[in-house]
């Protein structure tokens, strides 16, 4: 298996292990919300049946006569009565594991009656008399609804005291004189919920599985055709140029891998022509030296180099330059209209020299263009060329890139900088300055990075000058630096010119600088200055 159908598959698993993980965390969590949200409903209806007992049972009983059965603990018939009132509710009410009468005192309760239905072990039915202090629970609810003379309104868990979890619910007896003679209490044991909510969520669980397995079946194929398999069509493509034989893709959706596709396409077949004609015009030994040329010349075509760029508009001038250290450079600019209000300007810095560089540079300068004409902000425009190109990117490389969009009616701009030189801006009657502020780090420098937009505010006169770092670290003979100070000073010479006036001013300080020294940077500079929706002024004629 070759290394690029390596890397294919790997995109693949890894994107198929991501979702698998997603869907996985979501199948917990829904599962874990459905149990509780089942468990709590249990447990209020167990509440609920609880208290609706007691209260019928507690509003039957006359509480005069249990004093004496307290007193005396003699029962009478009153009392079988009773005995049979509650054993008949136990019996017919599944769930309740104890039904009970007592008189509550200070610290202690009372047995009076509790009701055994045919089954109860006898040795867990407390006799009239049989006393017990109360507990932590009885503590925190039972004896204030006693004192306050109420019944149990919420839900209360009893404890685990050797019959298993309970649900607790309690109402008041009272006298001829409104006091409480007594309280009537159910437990309903909980000792089946746990299997009843097994059982239903067991349902719920497996059809929420098959649900979300269906539902990853569907991912997984959508992206097999509309990510994994197109991606798997441009690297065939890319290993079929070895061989002479690039087809053009055809892809499902007209997105930016069908863009990419195109564009590679459209390249290679120019680069064909031109190695063509030049095998045909010179001999073996001048060939190298042609095909660099022509790659230089392929380089310098796909550049803007037609000035003035947009004769016919009058709210903006704009113009770059590129001076290359070698016959192939991996610095670029770019600019363009997105629509009549908006103008694009991007300027790039590829890590590497020669044709890796030039190769690399054209894909990131398609892929930007691709996405900036689509609408997206900058950060969004470099955020998506850095996922692509990190995807396969075994030579690690990476460029430095400069990116901003202007509405050419209000003058108003979101840029980019991811890695770049900082901009100098000049307001209209004053002075360059430099417009420093925290970068991102470069576009396919490595995973997870987030870019930023930052907004800026150009008003009628007001120039934009940016460059690269080959302008700023350019070295004379004794090894001095050209500096952000030089710049600033070149650019104050004559702060008011146009913009190619303003790049020519800018050169000519370097290569005065450079004296006898080679220049071993590649130098780009774009400037704009902008008019607004005024007249311009007689700078632009």
């Amino acid at each position: 298996m070759s290394k690029k159908s390596k890397t294919r598959h790997s995109l693949s698993r890894r994107i198929t292990a991501l979702i698998a993980i997603l869907m996985a965390v979501m199948f917990l969590a829904v599962s874990f919300i459905s149990y509780r949200a089942l468990r709590s409903t249990y447990l209020r209806l167990y509440s609920e049946k609880a208290q609706d007992i007691v209260r019928s049972l507690a509003s039957e009983i006359d509480g005069d006569r249990l004093y004496h059965y307290v007193e005396t603990g003699e029962t009478d018939s009153y009392y079988d009565w009773l005995s049979q009132e509650f054993t008949m509710f136990k019996s017919q009410f599944s769930g309740i594991a104890f039904l009970y009468l007592f008189y509550p005192e200070e610290e202690r309760f009372i047995y009076i009656l509790e009701a055994m239905k045919p089954g109860d072990d006898p040795d867990d039915i407390n006799a009239m008399g049989e006393d017990f202090p109360y507990g932590e629970m009885e503590l925190a609810h039972l004896v204030p609804d006693i004192k306050a003379g109420r019944a149990s309104s919420e839900l209360i868990l009893g404890a685990d005291v050797g019959y298993g979890e309970t649900v607790s619910a309690w109402a008041p007896v009272f006298d001829s004189d409104g006091k409480v003679a007594a309280m009537v209490e159910a437990d309903c044991s909980l000792a089946n919920l746990s299997a009843v909510i097994r059982e239903y969520a067991l349902r719920i669980i497996g059809v929420q599985l098959l649900f979300m397995l269906l539902v990853l079946l569907l991912v997984i194929e959508i992206l097999q055709r509309n990510v994994t398999r197109p991606v798997g069509q441009l690297s065939k493509m890319v290993e079929s140029y070895e061989h002479g034989s690039v087809t053009q893709p055809k892809f499902r959706h007209e997105d930016e891998l069908q863009m990419l596709g195109d564009s590679f396409v459209e390249m290679t077949e120019r680069i064909n022509a031109y190695t063509q004609e030049v095998a045909r015009a010179t001999e073996e030994q001048g060939r190298i030296s042609a095909e660099y040329n022509v790659a230089k010349q392929i380089q310098t075509d796909i550049l803007p180099s037609v000035f003035p760029a947009f004769p016919e508009r009058r709210d903006f001038d704009i113009y770059a330059s590129l001076y290359s250290s070698k016959e192939i450079c991996g610095d670029f600019y770019d600019f363009f209209l997105i629509d009549e209000d908006h103008l694009c300007m991007v300027v790039g810095d590829v890590s590497g020299k020669g044709v890796p560089a030039a190769m690399f540079m054209v894909i990131v300068k398609t892929l930007i263009k691709n996405r900036a004409l689509q609408g997206f902000s900058p950060a969004e425009v470099l955020q998506n060329v850095s996922e692509q190109v990190l995807e396969g990117n075994n030579a690690g490389m990476f460029t430095t890139v400069w990116l901003a969009v202007l509405e050419l009616s209000t003058g108003k701009g979101l840029a980019a900088n991811a890695g770049q030189e900082h901009p100098a801006l000049r307001h209209a009657g004053k002075r360059f300055e430099l417009q420093e502020y925290r970068h991102s780090p470069p576009v396919g420098a490595m995973e997870g990075v987030r870019f930023r937009d930052h907004g800026f505010q150009l008003e009628p006169g007001d120039t934009l000058f940016v460059y690269t770092d080959g302008v700023k670290n350019s070295k004379n003979p004794k090894e001095e630096t050209f500096g952000k100070e030089r710049i600033l000073e070149a650019l104050n010479r004559e702060p008011g010119a146009t913009p190619s006036v303003l790049l020519q001013t800018m050169k000519s300080a370097i290569d005065s600088f450079y004296g006898e020294a080679q220049q071993t940077d590649d130098l780009t500079m774009l400037s704009l200055k902008y008019y607004g929706t005024g007249q311009p002024s007689d700078e632009w004629k």
